[in-house]
């Protein structure tokens, strides 16, 4: 089995790879984000979410929800209407035994999303997008209700590359939404990695 690392996980050349690679990772996921690499990002984008959806009943959508790790944040302070979508299977799989999820479906960001315009009231997506390309933000907020919250993470150098904040400044500036918060970088992976830094946002859907 190869060593489950940030590394690892970048160095996938294909879609496919980095499925398969999550799959693989899957029964330990939790345990190595957790434990071993001291996961900051679920705590502290669940708190930024907190913020401005406060609504616990809202209809929510886990962007690339991974194994929940972000959603059992949220949900332990009261939301119970979660939706998650992620690529992997395996990871899928995980999230379910939670059960906090009201549904679960395998479907891939940066590709045509299966729900109807303005369906959610709020979107989380921890520590996805990035590794998703920016073109995800198109059906996010495409089925985000009007005044409805997107809070997201990303990687410092993720953002840096042009085509990412490029695409948030051309959708602010085409009206689809505004930006509220942009935090200060912080470390999301202290134990694994601490100088991988993230940024934490939050947009409203206009």
């Amino acid at each position: 089995m190869e060593h489950h690392s940030l590394e690892w996980i970048d160095e996938a050349s294909s879609r496919e790879e980095f499925e398969g690679r999550y799959d693989e990772w899957g029964s330990t996921y939790d345990t190595d984000l957790v434990v071993a690499w001291e996961y900051k990002l679920p705590s502290f984008i669940g708190d930024l979410f907190m913020k401005y959806a406060q609504d616990r009943n809202a209809r929510i959508l886990d962007a690339g929800a991974g194994t929940g790790l972000g959603g059992a944040y949220i949900s332990r302070h009261g939301y119970n209407n979660l939706t998650g979508i992620d690529m992997s299977q395996g990871m899928l799989a995980e999230a379910e035994r939670k059960g906090i999820y009201r549904t679960l479906e395998r479907m891939v960001l940066g590709k045509v999303l299966d729900f109807a315009d303005d369906y959610f009231d709020a979107v989380l997506s921890v520590g996805t997008i990035g590794h998703a390309p920016p073109e995800s933000f198109n059906e996010l907020i495409r089925i985000t209700k009007p005044s409805g919250h997107i809070v997201f993470s990303i990687r410092t150098t993720f953002y840096d590359e042009p085509r990412f904040h490029r695409k948030l400044k051309s959708l602010e500036e085409a009206g689809k939404w505004r930006r509220l918060e942009k935090t200060e970088p912080f470390p999301g992976l202290p134990g694994e990695a601490p100088d991988a830094y993230y940024y934490g946002f939050v947009y409203e859907v206009l």
